[in-house]
């Protein structure tokens, strides 16, 4: 494939002149759209973080790239919203702590001949591997957890080099000029510095000279309610505010967050509000204040709604913290709240 001038920057929500200038892109007739990631209308880009990210995938210089932020902020959504607009294929891989080099690259595995019931052993090639004879992004998503001498073992192919798959018989894969490797991470590769994100690791640093990195942090409120806004129109914009000052209350408490404002002694929460979360909560909260049998089964439909949206995954004592911020911004719209009784 090749790159073709035909994505209007306007999908970008970019305005005014440059709306109408025309980026490069990829037809969206070409075999591989199965791996282009589906398009969310409703995306807002920060202009400060997509153009870097477009400036890697352009002319990535023998880079790879590195997005590092706090839980929710939008990191792998960003590279997808920005693969979805460009018809660029993407392939995404979590990683964990017992990862190694063959579930990235390939490994023997048998095979079953339908005809003859024989089986045979074949060489089954691995996201990454794949993603370097598409011309894909590959994405390895929450990288700081694996293993440093894992990690260390992908620096050739980060550099833009070929991959030589030795179980296939010294088999060479040379990267497609529109492969780009990118990786998420909640720490800087130096460790965890809260004690919130178990199993990362600090990593060798001669691999973390090997990206170019690029913080993603919370959206401003006010970015944060263009989503809201667009995303649920019928909901009253001043509920919509609320809440979207719930959530960065709440972040404001995250001891993940590196821009966290906690007061002397103060603990700090362990769980926290991303936008998806939010809109979630928004969605939940929407239906059940316009259901009479909801407003009945729950004296807070509010409460209710944050407490599938996010609550429930935390412990009693976060759970209520986070419940009381929320009752003081609604006041006595919050209804009577189980978690607060």
């Amino acid at each position: 494939m090749n790159f073709q001038e035909i994505v209007p920057m306007s999908v970008f929500g970019t305005v005014g002149s440059e709306a109408s200038v025309m980026a490069p892109g990829f037809p969206p007739d070409h075999d591989l759209m199965d791996l282009v990631p589906s398009l969310n209308p409703h995306y807002f880009f920060r202009t400060h973080l997509r153009m870097p990210v477009m400036n890697f995938l352009y002319s990535p210089g023998g880079d790879a790239l590195s997005l590092v932020g706090p839980t929710g902020s939008g990191k792998t959504s960003l590279l997808e919203q920005i693969a979805a607009r460009l018809n660029w294929p993407f392939r995404k891989v979590s990683a964990h702590s017992r990862m190694e080099i063959p579930e990235l690259v390939g490994s023997i595995g048998l095979e079953c001949d339908l005809a003859t019931g024989d089986q045979r052993t074949v060489f089954r090639y691995g996201p990454l591997a794949k993603a370097m004879r598409e011309g894909a992004i590959f994405v390895l998503d929450e990288a700081d957890v694996l293993d440093p001498a894992v990690f260390a073992g992908l620096n050739a192919v980060l550099e833009g080099g070929a991959l030589v798959l030795a179980e296939n018989g010294g088999e060479v894969i040379y990267p497609h000029p529109n492969f780009r490797a990118v990786i998420t991470s909640n720490t800087r590769g130096q460790g965890d510095e809260h004690g919130l994100h178990g199993g990362t690791m600090a990593q060798n640093i001669a691999t973390w000279d090997r990206y170019r990195m690029l913080e993603v942090p919370y959206l401003s409120k006010q970015e944060e309610m263009l989503i809201m806004t667009s995303t649920m129109p019928k909901v009253d914009k001043v509920i919509l505010e609320k809440m979207v000052d719930i959530a960065n209350d709440v972040r404001k408490q995250y001891i993940g967050n590196p821009e966290m404002e906690l007061k002397p002694g103060q603990p700090g929460l362990t769980i926290t509000f991303s936008t998806r979360s939010l809109l979630r909560w928004a969605r939940i909260g929407a239906t059940y204040s316009s259901n009479k049998n909801a407003q009945v089964a729950f004296p807070s439909t509010m409460g209710q709604a944050l407490r599938e949206a996010l609550t429930n995954r935390a412990d009693k004592a976060m759970r209520v913290v986070v419940h009381t911020i929320a009752k003081d911004a609604f006041g006595a719209a919050w209804g009577a709240d189980p978690v607060l009784a």
